[in-house]
């Protein structure tokens, strides 16, 4: 045996040898090992985690708007438009969600991002109430350009989908069985104090971030 095996053996019995390593890892991700501590915030449930939830979306400069089913999401969005002052016309990816819908006075064009985009519109797999936070997965569903080239980026997420923190993210985003290329954790509009310290939203991406709650 040579001295790396040798060494790598004693590490093997230390801890406790690769099936008991592999049961640990397994009683883990199935939410049976151990847990740490769990801020309060990162424990909500029912209206108090959809409170939560806009209220740190709001406090991170997003906007938030509730609407009763997905079939009203047209009618809001164009109601969004036109207080923007923004032209009757939205990108989207693939996404199902979208694909169905009656889209009526607003031209809904699909496809990749594109810098001239003035509206864009994603459905986010999950939001955070811990922090406002939500979490897009890119694909031809919802193209992560569409997250960072239109000016105002528009996000649908159905209530359902908002879990209190990070640990009920993680347990759920696994259950769904979800493998993108990229996840994306957006909190608020894009930001920067770089210079002067001053902050300057849409400094790397859209100036404004609109959330429809649905359900």
């Amino acid at each position: 045996m040579s001295a790396r095996e040798a060494i790598l053996a004693r590490v093997r019995k230390a801890a406790g040898g690769a099936e008991g390593r592999e049961a640990a890892v397994a009683a883990r991700l199935a939410g049976n090992g151990p847990h740490a501590p769990r801020p309060a915030q990162a424990r909500s449930e029912g209206a108090a985690r959809l409170e939560l939830f806009e209220a740190k979306a709001r406090a991170a400069d997003a906007t938030v708007a509730r609407i009763a089913t997905v079939a009203d999401l047209p009618a809001a969005l164009a109601a969004e438009l036109r207080a923007r002052n923004l032209p009757a016309t939205v990108r989207t990816g693939a996404d199902p969600l979208f694909v169905g819908l009656d889209w009526g006075a607003v031209e809904r064009t699909e496809g990749v991002g594109r810098l001239e985009e003035p509206a864009t519109l994603s459905r986010a797999e999950f939001g955070l109430a811990e922090t406002g936070t939500l979490a897009l997965a890119s694909g031809p569903m919802n193209p992560v350009t569409l997250t960072f080239l239109g000016e105002t980026h528009f996000v649908a997420l159905p209530t359902a989908d908002v879990m209190a923190g990070f640990e009920d993210f993680w347990a759920a985003w696994r259950a769904r069985g979800l493998d993108p290329r990229t996840l994306n954790f957006v909190t608020g509009p894009s930001r920067s104090a770089d210079i002067g310290q001053t902050l300057q939203l849409g400094a790397h991406g859209p100036v404004a971030l609109h959330i429809f709650l649905i359900g």
